[in-house]
């Protein structure tokens, strides 16, 4: 079985400036008669920074994308940057 959801990480607020990472978290899960399988990775997939003139996004690459974009890429995260 297979679980993968998408989490906004704790803002991190330097001198007005306020960081968070949009990261993919799997879990992946195998049962036997015996046995259980079990292994997770967490997959950092872009970063959100906040200051006081503007909001920005940037892929993990560094490529700078719209904040639209991401929210349509991970719709789950909307809520939580409502919130920053």
């Amino acid at each position: 079985m297979e679980k993968k959801e998408v989490t906004i990480s704790s803002p991190v607020n330097i001198a007005g400036t306020t960081v968070v990472t949009v990261s993919t978290v799997k879990i992946e899960s195998r049962y036997g008669r015996r046995s259980a399988v079990v292994k997770g990775n967490i997959q950092p997939d872009s970063v959100i920074v906040t200051t006081p003139a503007a909001r920005r996004a940037f892929r993990i690459t560094g490529e700078e994308i719209a904040l639209e974009q991401l929210v349509r890429e991970f719709p789950a995260i909307s809520e939580k940057l409502e919130k920053i």
